[in-house]
């Protein structure tokens, strides 16, 4: 079997970082395959599916069929050679197991893998797993506080502290904003504000936000959720 990395060239891009393997083409696993692509990353993605391999050929830099459980078979492809592998088989527990088994062994220096359930997670991170990633998890977080109709837009990026995009509530609208009294009377961060689908500017002291202004705010999710509503 063919080093495949033999064949990858580097190009212009916009997330500066080597080649990067992605193990399963399910719809994360392609779709994160793919927003890489986009930003100038190569991909070798690699699932067990003939027909994901016949799909998904022309659109990412090298796809291949290849049974990950076993370890020599991740030596040919010249996996070991990567710094980055994201490991994107959920579902198949075993498969996910033998296969962040065999990355560790081979010391990939970082390992992403996805989880199912956080017995699974537990699993990856006793073996060696550098990155444990709950995606049905942390989408569910998501599209709950999206439900209220609020927030056009929601993340959270650390425990108990999130990032969301809305429209300027009218506790702040047409009055000089500062930021600092925000903070003390919320618990938010003001971050930026986007105005008639123009850029992205910070919010300063002093800005008056109309009612159709979008702002992007940080903080607890109960703070968000409670910040939206003020009035």
């Amino acid at each position: 079997m063919a080093n495949i990395f033999d064949a990858l060239r580097r190009e212009k891009q916009s997330i500066d970082i080597p080649a990067v393997v992605v193990i399963g083409l399910g719809r994360f696993g392609f779709s994160l395959a793919c927003e890489l692509m986009d930003h100038g990353v190569e991909v070798l993605g690699i699932d067990t599916s003939e027909k994901f391999v016949r799909d998904y050929s022309p659109i990412l830099t090298e796809v291949v069929q290849a049974d990950t459980t076993d370890a020599e078979v991740l030596r040919q492809l010249g996996v070991a050679e990567v710094e980055r592998v994201v490991l994107a088989i959920g579902s198949h527990l075993e498969d996910s197991i033998l296969t962040a088994s065999n990355l560790v062994e081979l010391g990939i220096k970082d390992i992403w893998a996805k989880a199912d359930s956080d017995a699974h997670a537990r699993i990856l991170q006793q073996l060696g797993v550098h990155h444990v990633i709950r995606p049905e998890r942390d989408t569910g977080r998501r599209i709950a506080h999206l439900l209220g109709g609020k927030f056009e837009d929601f993340a959270e990026i650390a425990n108990g502290y999130g990032v969301t995009k809305l429209t300027a509530p009218s506790d702040v609208v047409r009055t000089p904003l500062d930021p600092q009294a925000i903070w003390k009377k919320h618990h938010v961060q003001l971050v930026s504000v986007r105005r008639d689908q123009g850029a992205w500017m910070p919010i300063e002291k002093g800005l008056e936000l109309s009612p159709t202004d979008l702002i992007v705010i940080a903080g607890s999710p109960a703070a968000l959720e409670k910040f939206s509503e003020a009035k």
